[in-house]
């Protein structure tokens, strides 16, 4: 339940730094899009039904960070 209401939050959080509202149907994302979390632990994916999913977490020591548009662990 917990990871539910977390992947909510990151979406929500997602969805209002893109512009786009997850509520009235519109997606988040269009695949293939990578972004660091709000919390720079690791980064996000975006599906194939246009929402964010958790892609990965970054190693003890480093965080995530956008180079080229694209979220690298630094």
């Amino acid at each position: 339940m917990k990871s539910f209401a977390f992947a909510a939050l990151i979406a929500t959080a997602l969805a209002a730094t893109t512009g786009l509202d997850a509520r009235n149907g519109k997606p988040q994302c269009t695949p293939p899009s990578y972004v660091c979390k709000p919390d720079h632990s690791g980064w996000l994916v975006c599906n194939v039904d246009g929402t964010f999913l958790d892609a990965g977490t970054c190693p003890k020591g480093t965080t995530c960070k956008p180079i080229n548009n694209l979220p690298y662990c630094v």
